[in-house]
């Protein structure tokens, strides 16, 4: 905090409180001096003592300056797990003023409240502060902070062989160890694991999961559905639009186009470069 009455003065009326500019800053260090931040926090009605404040405009000073108070604390003290000013925001928004102590008392919440987190220094943290090398919130806090790193690179889920062996280097414990945690995030419903025809199991953070769920149903859903835009005379439209645009398609992008009118659901792939949207 401000250290004197001028610097406090600065701090209150630079914009970051509601209600309070530095006018009004300056009348409020003026009448209470020294005692300006209990009165805030504690006997916020004070306030109203000073003309153009009523008692109502008093507690939103208040609640804004604690907010932003213990905001900043939290931006200070998150700032070496190098999390973002919004992010801290955020975390002060799902865990109130006691965001630090909860924390400290268990450093991995902050894999499940924000992405982007340094894990190591996450889990230096939790191994200072005592807990075991094998407890289960460390394995547990390790598989989905293992599964968010494949987001990164484009991929919703890991197959369970690799996921595993990942996690056994990051966090130097057995696969059984693993494993029984694997199957205890799977019975709290936070990851899913599904076994395909070639007889791999990938594991899916559960948010992950529903959300490919929610696009494969879908896309059944519509390639099930009516065509109801599909051109009967297809050919004929084809050779109109490239007299009219002076162009002349390729057989592949004709081809494109018929599979277009022909179905619902229509993947085309290729590679940067190619010309996909050519096809439209």
């Amino acid at each position: 905090m401000p250290k004197t009455l001028d610097s406090l003065e600065r701090y209150l009326g630079n914009g970051t409180i509601k209600g309070v500019g530095p006018a009004t800053a300056r009348k409020i260090v003026k009448k209470f001096g020294e005692e300006t931040i209990e009165i805030i926090k504690m006997s916020p009605e004070r306030l109203a003592e000073i003309k153009g404040i009523t008692k109502e405009k008093a507690v939103d000073i208040s609640q804004s300056f604690i907010e932003g108070f213990e905001v900043w604390k939290i931006v200070g003290f998150l700032e070496k797990f190098n999390i973002s000013i919004e992010n801290a925001k955020k975390i002060y928004d799902k865990l109130g003023i006691t965001a630090i102590k909860q924390i400290e008392e268990n450093p991995y919440i902050l894999i499940d409240l924000t992405r982007g987190v340094d894990f190591k220094q996450i889990d230096k943290m939790a191994i200072d502060i005592g807990i075991d090398l094998t407890s289960q919130k460390r394995i547990e806090c390790g598989i989905k902070y293992a599964l968010i790193q494949a987001t990164y690179n484009g991929h919703s889920c890991v197959i369970l062989q690799n996921l595993e062996e990942y996690i056994t280097k990051l966090l130097n414990v057995s696969v059984e160890l693993i494993e029984e945690n694997i199957i205890n995030l799977k019975a709290k419903g936070e990851i899913e694991i599904e076994e395909r025809q070639d007889g791999d199991e990938w594991v899916y953070l559960e948010s992950f999961y529903n959300t490919e769920m929610a696009i494969c149903n879908r896309l059944i859903n519509l390639n099930n559905s009516k065509n109801s835009k599909k051109i009967k005379n297809i050919e004929e439209e084809i050779e109109d639009a490239q007299k009219f645009q002076h162009i002349e398609l390729s057989e592949k992008q004709k081809e494109a186009i018929r599979a277009i009118n022909d179905n619902n659901v229509t993947i085309i792939t290729g590679g940067p470069g190619t010309r996909k949207n050519n096809n439209y």
